[in-house]
């Protein structure tokens, strides 16, 4: 460098420095500072790119630039059928969408509503259709909302109540009978070995559960809308009737989970809602009430906690004494950070240990939590006869039953951290370099300026 620099006067020098540092920071950022984050220009509680869930057989990837939604995805086993902006005709602007028989896919759909919040809706060759909260603004475009709860929501990992074996046993059985407990530990216990089957991971036996919980419970609306109590959610009721609403799928789930060698924890929050009573809508869902019960478990290979929601995943629906079928979505299970906030926000986790529950202890006050009212999605229904989950007990190739060992699980930290805090973290790393570099160029300036002037 020391031949290099005698051989120029000072002013080529500072020109050699400046154009060197220019190709080192094209090397860095070959698509400029956004290379680091895709919404590094974008205002302040909104994004313009979203994932919708970490599973790489369910999910859409959507990114937003002026009037236009570009989209792409896989849905395996099934494939997509639609992609629209719901109650705007797709021939209001141009549309495009290629399926393929994997079922990936791209679409870009270019449309100019009026401003305001709209529902992006996809849909499925089955029929399941999954809503995204989406705005638009004319003098921007579309966008996704960010309300702060997509980076709230993971917090309630770190601290993890562990309820008593006595609420976990009032959780089995409302009245706390010994028999009904044990029966339907028993139960939990070959409905998993049945829906598990040969599942090894347990990212796979966490997704069995959830379809097989979907598929086979039906919401009770009349519960809802009447008189939900404990018993409405507690297991040996949820395995008799087929029928529950949020906390008995919340419970099933993790007691399917623990009978898997899962840790599982019930999650307590609020969701929006459509209802009558007590609306809740996206802007109030920060502060909003306590409204809804879902779920997530532990996946120790991949270090971090997955969402569930059974719940919001089923299509079932159980009204005015009628089962109601409808088409499950795959919207629920590991669904992202930022999606899960556009309706859910958690407040509570609590870890129930089912297979350890004192049956022998009398029972103990517990409050069940008010039901939630859910919002609805675009599916066929059809009224049908109440479906006999025990045919799956009967399936199980099993002679005999042997109740899982009692497991403590350690606290884990949340590992799901959303990525515009990791993109903003390198972000103020690189302009930091950025700033020492330009300062030291100025600093090079004026010691050559004097020298020369000297």
């Amino acid at each position: 460098m020391k031949h290099i620099t005698t051989r120029f006067s000072p002013e080529k020098r500072v020109k050699l420095i400046i154009i060197l540092l220019a190709a080192a920071a094209a090397m860095l950022f070959p698509r400029g500072i956004t290379a680091f984050s895709d919404n590094s220009y974008v205002p302040p509680g909104r994004t313009n790119f979203l994932r919708t869930s970490h599973s790489k057989d369910n999910y859409s990837i959507f990114e937003c630039s002026g009037n236009t939604i570009s989209a792409r995805g896989q849905y395996t086993g099934d494939g997509i059928k639609k992609l629209l902006i719901l109650h705007y005709d797709m021939t209001s602007g141009t549309y495009s969408l290629h399926g393929h028989k994997d079922g990936s896919y791209e679409a870009e759909l270019t449309l100019t509503p009026e401003s305001g919040e709209q529902a992006l809706i996809v849909q499925l060759n089955s029929g399941a259709g999954m809503r995204y909260r989406i705005f638009y603004e004319k003098d921007y475009g579309w966008y996704f909302p960010l309300n702060g709860v997509e980076r709230s929501n993971p917090k309630v990992f770190e601290h993890i109540y562990e309820a008593p074996n006595e609420a976990a046993a009032l959780y089995l059985s409302a009245s706390d009978d010994p028999e009904k407990v044990n029966s339907a530990l028993e139960q939990i216990t070959l409905l998993t070995e049945s829906a598990v089957g040969d599942a090894e991971e347990d990212y796979d036996k966490a997704l069995a559960i959830s379809k097989f919980i979907s598929g086979s419970i039906y919401y009770d609306l009349d519960a809802r809308e009447g008189d939900a109590d404990l018993d409405t959610i507690a297991l040996s009721n949820v395995l008799k009737s087929s029928k529950t609403v949020c906390g008995g799928f919340a419970n099933l789930f993790c007691a399917m989970a623990e009978a898997a060698g899962l840790d599982a924890v019930n999650i307590k929050g609020g969701v929006t809602t459509d209802a009558e009573d007590h609306p809740v809508k996206y802007s109030e869902l920060p502060d909003g009430v306590q409204n809804h019960e879902w779920a997530a478990f532990y996946c120790e290979k991949e270090q971090r906690w997955v969402w569930v929601d059974p719940c919001w995943e089923g299509a079932g629906k159980y009204k005015n004494g009628e089962f109601i079928d409808g088409r499950q979505k795959v919207m629920y299970f590991d669904i992202t950070d930022e999606a899960l906030s556009f309706n859910h926000r958690a407040d509570k986790a609590e870890r129930r240990h089912y297979f350890s529950a004192k049956t022998e202890t009398s029972p103990v006050e517990e409050t069940s939590g008010q039901p939630e009212a859910e919002e609805t999605y675009p599916a066929d229904e059809t009224s049908g006869s109440a479906p006999d989950i025990t045919s799956a007990v009967n399936a199980a190739q099993t002679t005999s039953v042997t109740t899982p060992e009692p497991v403590t699980f350690t606290h884990h930290l949340p590992q799901n951290v959303s990525a515009e805090n990791e993109d903003n973290t390198v972000l103020i790393a690189v302009i930091a370099v950025l700033a020492a570099a330009v300062s030291a160029v100025v600093i090079i300036i004026i010691i050559l300026i004097k020298k020369r002037k000297e």
